[in-house]
């Protein structure tokens, strides 16, 4: 067990394979065998992987319905007739909406768009929003990261004289709604690289077709969304491997050119200058995308993604980064409530816990901190007197969204997947609702499959780690689901020295010896351990290596995840 009390698991590794892999790609032995565990085995997946082209991705008519949908939208661009794009609140439907509506009103369409009121309308169609779009006029609704299981509002629109396109990546129900059409790759039959696509990437996909159909030949014009079919992908944690690998590497390219105005002067209102990569999507972009659906409304970010003029794209972003400074704010309070309240961790398999009017938008930021920290799956819930709302988040190898199943039928609305999931549950039920979900656990997991894991690609020598090696550790980015931030282990280093570092001391600063050679390590949040690892400690380091840039000169650096005593 690790000083972070964590268990260390190894890949298994094969040698002969790790061999030609090297001797094929001009690879270390250790990045080969990241390859190896990443599933990547024959030359064409590792090409496609270290390599990905737009060229790659599959043609969008591969997905069902595409055609028809496509023929049916340039029949009402054509006929100037009013099209109306019903998006979702959080970033992967902001961008993927802003992507359907810059193309349509590149093509001359009458497009309008329509984002629900998070709280207020809720996740996906509702009779009251598809009654506003009639009456506007409205006789054609392409929904975007949504739709897919909203049978009864489908057919309402089509009562009304509405019909429906439906694109959508989530799970498929039983049975399909009766859309005009429905565009979704998990309708694909059989193994297919589009199928694990985001919000915005069937969105990508779908414009990609019409532009095509529409006898646009400038390949730039569809390359211009790569940026926004980026940010979704990345925002919406969906494997970043296959065509969403293609989709981010190429949109990531877009995005630190800063073309597009409110992209810009969003990163200029965060205070960021350096390159964006996965993480700065992650923790700087789509926090602020999330912000106004979480505290206000989502049509300030899709008005962000939208806006031409660079003046007023500046004061959308300014107006983004002050309102997500709120949600930073209400976050800490409600974390500083939350985390006073844990007790006794190590005897509990599940967290649940509740609060009079905690921001049903922001509990979910803090479940994923707590499910972080302890290494629980977490259930926090906003009561209001009348009804509760609750966020649940998961760990690694749990599925929150089974558990919570448990219980659908007190539920008012429920919906998710296996880490993340969403409730709706009238107060006077949410003391049951605590006590079946606490001993629904036991018979969902173990204390032992609740002992936190530290995943190890490969051993490396300190020597390993230059530039040329970390250079080959950036290839594989942008990491993420499905496509993790290598972890490499170097056992029994001596530490010839440790400091904490940092403005309140919560890092570690530490200097190792092989024997041979010294390197330098920091241990991000490690400051906790500084007294129980010691000068003259022999230890194993689990950690990445990433490269960092200082006046204009690169090193390889290298980033402590876990660290253990030496077996001796």
């Amino acid at each position: 067990m690790s000083f972070l009390k964590r268990q260390w698991i190894f890949h298994k590794s094969d040698e002969t394979a790790i061999k030609e892999i090297s001797k094929s790609f001009s690879l270390s032995a250790p990045i080969s065998q990241v390859l190896l565990n990443r599933g990547l085995k024959t030359p064409k997946d590792i090409e496609f992987f270290l390599n990905p082209k737009l060229s790659f991705l599959r043609d969008p008519f591969e997905i069902p319905d595409m055609e028809k949908a496509v023929d049916k939208t340039l029949t009402f661009v054509k006929d100037k007739k009013d099209i109306f794009v019903w998006g979702d609140y959080d970033t992967d439907g902001v961008t993927g909406t802003s992507i359907i509506m810059l193309c349509l009103k590149k093509l001359g369409a009458n497009a309008k768009y329509y984002i629900p009121h998070r709280y207020n309308e809720g996740y996906g169609l509702n009779k009251v929003g598809i009654e506003k779009i009639a009456k506007s006029g409205g006789q054609l609704l392409i929904t975007v990261d949504c739709g897919i299981s909203n049978f009864d509002e489908i057919e309402y629109a089509k009562s009304i004289g509405i019909d429906v396109i439906v694109t959508d990546h989530h799970n498929l129900p039983e049975k399909l709604p009766n859309a005009f059409a429905c565009v979704n790759p998990k309708i694909i039959k059989g193994d297919h690289p589009s199928k694990d696509l985001s919000g915005a990437g069937v969105a990508f996909k779908f414009v990609w077709a019409l532009l095509r159909r529409a006898g646009e030949k400038n390949s730039s014009v569809i390359k211009d969304f790569l940026d926004l079919a980026a940010l979704g992908t990345i925002a919406d944690v969906v494997p970043l491997t296959g065509e969403n690998r293609i989709l981010a590497v190429s949109g990531i390219k877009l995005l630190n050119q800063k073309k597009r105005h409110g992209v810009k002067c969003l990163v200029e209102a965060a205070k960021f200058d350096g390159e964006i990569n996965s993480k700065e999507i992650s923790f700087i972009l789509a926090p602020r995308l999330n912000a106004p659906g979480r505290l206000r409304h989502a049509e300030l970010s899709l008005k962000l993604l939208l806006e031409n003029d660079p003046q007023k794209a500046k004061l959308i972003a300014d107006e983004i980064n002050i309102i997500n400074t709120q949600r930073q704010q209400i976050g800490s309070l409600i974390g500083e409530d939350v985390f006073s309240r844990i007790k006794d961790v190590d005897r509990a398999k599940l967290i649940v816990l509740s609060g009079k009017n905690w921001h049903p938008g922001v509990i979910g930021i803090v479940a994923s901190k707590i499910s972080e920290k302890f290494n629980r799956p977490s259930i926090l819930i906003s009561d209001n007197g009348k009804t509760c709302r609750g966020s649940a988040r998961s760990i690694d190898g749990f599925d929150i969204y089974n558990l919570l199943k448990t219980c659908h039928d007190i539920f008012l609305d429920f919906g998710g997947h296996k880490d993340a999931a969403g409730f709706e549950i009238s107060s006077d039920l949410l003391e049951e609702f605590k006590n079946r979900i606490s001993q629904k656990i036991d018979v969902y997991c173990s204390f032992e499959e609740l002992i936190p894991k530290t995943k190890i690609d490969a051993e490396a020598k300190l020597d390993d780690i230059t530039l040329d090696f970390a250079m080959q550790v950036n290839r594989l980015s942008p990491f993420g689901q499905g496509n993790l931030n290598p972890v490499f282990m170097t056992p029994s280093l001596k530490i010839s020295s440790i400091s904490k570092i940092g403005a309140n001391g919560n890092h570690l600063k530490i200097q190792l010896f092989d024997g041979a050679s010294n390197s330098s390590a920091v241990g991000f949040g490690f400051g906790e351990l500084f007294g129980k690892i010691k000068k003259g400690m022999k230890v194993d380091i689990a950690y990445n290596v990433f490269l960092d840039k200082w006046n204009g000169d690169i090193f390889p650096k290298i980033r402590l995840v876990d660290i253990r005593r030496a077996e001796q």
